[in-house]
Formats: C-alpha cells, structure tokens, sequence
C-alpha cells in the first residue's frame, strides 16, 4: 500500500472520531506535541526498535502520553499506530490532519520566507490579502532566509509567489545571458 494513502487512511479516522467526540483542535494539538517530543529522540529509537518487547514499548508510551496529559483518544491512536508498526507514518499523519481540520474550520495555510523578521504591521496586511483572495482565514507561518536579500516568497494553496530580489536578480542575469 502507498504510504501516503496509508496515512490518509489513519488521519481519516482519527479525525472522524475526534469530530465525534468534538475534539478536533485538541486531538491535532495533543498529536503536534507528541510529535514533537518524540522526533529524533531516545522515545523514537525505544518505540520503534523491536527488540524492546511490544508490551515495554506500550507501557512507556504510555507513561510519556500521561506526563504529556494527552486524551484516551490520542492514546489510542498512538498504541494503534504502535501495535501496527506505523508510528513512522506520525509526520505525515499529522500534517494532513491539520490541512483536514484547516479545510473543516474553513482555513487555510501560508507560509511566507524573508530575508529578517517582518513586524506585525506587514504580516496582517499580507495575512488580509491572503484572505481576500482565498475567502478563508489565513494561518500565516513566518520564516527568514537571509539569502533572500530583500522581497518576499509566499506558498499558498499550492502556488508560490516569489517576489524576492534573489529572484529577480536571477532573471535579469538569463535575461542579460540570453541577450534580452
């Protein structure tokens, strides 16, 4: 099976039970904060390494959930995942249950790069012409690359608008080479 469809499945699921449960920004919270103590740690080499026995593996997951004051929802999940030999598939997992309770509570996300921090002034005015164009409310991620020089680089449904000078710079150079 795809891994990608694998994961859908998984998000699916947990999504629709956690609608059920009316949980659905919790559940995506609690799984983002397991995710993130447990990529790339000790958690991660325990849970996955198979010569540790199952029943260890639980019991210290569920010891780290219960310190993480994670829902039985989540738990479950989680040994699921565990029991299943699917906790590799937790990433994907939990960036498409996120784009799903985005789409659900009628949002949408955006990341714009620049080459240092924008002050808050210019991020609600790129956040309120993001939100014209898409009718949605805006998640805005901010990251900085200082390679940028100057401009900005937006990804929004897809699409990547880069009006960065680095760009720019780089089309007169073919432009100059091509003999425009």
């Amino acid at each position: 099976m795809i891994a990608g469809s694998l994961s859908g499945r998984y998000t699916k699921a947990l999504f629709q039970l956690a609608r059920e449960a009316g949980q659905e920004e919790k559940i995506g919270q609690e799984i983002d904060g397991f995710l993130g103590v447990y990529t790339g740690s000790e958690l991660e080499k325990v849970l996955t390494n198979p010569a540790f026995g199952i029943d260890d593996r639980k019991r210290t997951l569920i010891e780290v959930s219960n310190q993480l004051k994670l829902s039985i929802l989540a738990i479950h999940f989680l040994l699921l995942l565990l029991e299943r030999d699917r906790l590799n598939y937790l990433p994907s997992i939990a960036i498409l249950y996120r784009h799903r309770l985005n789409e659900a509570q009628g949002r949408v996300e955006a990341k714009v790069v620049s080459p240092g921090a924008l002050d808050s002034v210019m991020v609600d005015r790129l956040r309120d012409a993001l939100h014209r164009i898409s009718g949605k409310e805006v998640v805005l991620q901010q990251e900085t690359d200082p390679g940028l020089i100057g401009g900005v680089l937006i990804e929004f449904e897809g699409k990547v608008y880069d009006g960065s000078v680095r760009t720019q710079l780089e089309k007169m150079k073919q432009r100059i080479v091509r003999g425009y």
